[in-house]
């Protein structure tokens, strides 16, 4: 599917503040709920007030002793699932679309396309040509039994990940994710969410973003400059920015309901 065949679709953009985890979950639920209801698509990007644990829908509480520096972080569980993230240093996106959206019918077509725009815009401001390492795909998971993986997203490997790869070597056994998302669907809308990573969090040290790896300063803000367009152009969308809040009291019902509460992230 190109966006040739998706042009002139318009979506609602929300570049947003940073702010506390259950909030950042709760809108992006809120706006999954909308899309069920609306033929609007919106595209959001965000950030994290403090360094946040947030777990797969699936995952267990219990294995957050697995990563024993993230103990010191907020959690909130996710509406998605997938291993955990420590949001930190970080860019995040939401990309909800409606039933009605020809993507939204293909959740595989929609994680290759969405990466794409992210391939395309780091290819465009990252100085890789001159690198030893490249931009690439993952093509294979890192483990064909999933309760052998890695307690953390960003140690995982799943097809379709952007990866830092080194230039000049086939072994790809060393390289760098630095893209990573999940989806859920609900009544025919589906969200996808996930995180571009800058730099290494204080409680994941372990995880290296692109700067560090290509020894760059990339910020956020900078970031966020240029990524929508990328995203609007490889999608095929014309967005508008919004300044709505007409969700934000179902989202304050779903932080108060849900995701500040323990009971919440320790359902599993």
């Amino acid at each position: 599917m190109t966006n040739e065949l998706l042009s002139n679709t318009s979506c609602r953009l929300i570049i947003d503040p940073p702010a506390e985890g259950a909030w950042n979950m709760a809108v992006d639920e809120a706006l999954l709920d909308a899309a069920a209801e609306t033929d609007t698509p919106t595209l959001r990007f965000y950030q994290w007030l403090r360094p946040t644990l947030s777990l797969g829908y699936f995952q267990q509480y219990a294995d957050r002793e697995k990563h024993r520096p993230s103990l010191e972080a907020d959690v909130v569980r996710r509406l998605s699932g997938g291993g955990a993230i420590l949001h930190d240093r970080e860019v995040t996106y939401s990309l909800i679309l409606p039933a009605t959206h020809p993507l939204a019918h293909d959740t595989d077509q929609l994680y290759r396309a969405v990466h794409e725009a992210f391939l395309q815009f780091l290819s465009r401001i990252l100085p890789i040509q001159k690198s030893p390492w490249r931009l690439a795909r993952c093509e294979k998971p890192s483990s064909d039994k999933p309760s052998s993986e890695p307690f953390l997203c960003f140690e995982r490997r799943s097809p379709g990940d952007v990866l830092l790869q080194p230039a000049r070597r086939t072994d790809t056994s060393v390289d760098y994710k630095i893209v990573g998302s999940a989806q859920r669907r609900r009544r025919g809308a589906v969200m996808q969410h996930g995180s571009l990573l800058l730099n290494h969090s204080l409680l994941a040290p372990k995880i290296l973003g692109l700067n560090e790896v290509l020894d760059t300063e990339l910020d956020a803000e900078e970031i966020l400059e240029i990524l929508p367009a990328e995203f609007g152009l490889q999608l095929g969308m014309d967005l508008q920015q919004s300044s709505s809040t007409a969700w934000h009291k179902t989202a304050q019902g779903l932080v108060e309901s849900r995701y500040a509460s323990n009971r919440w992230s320790m359902r599993r």
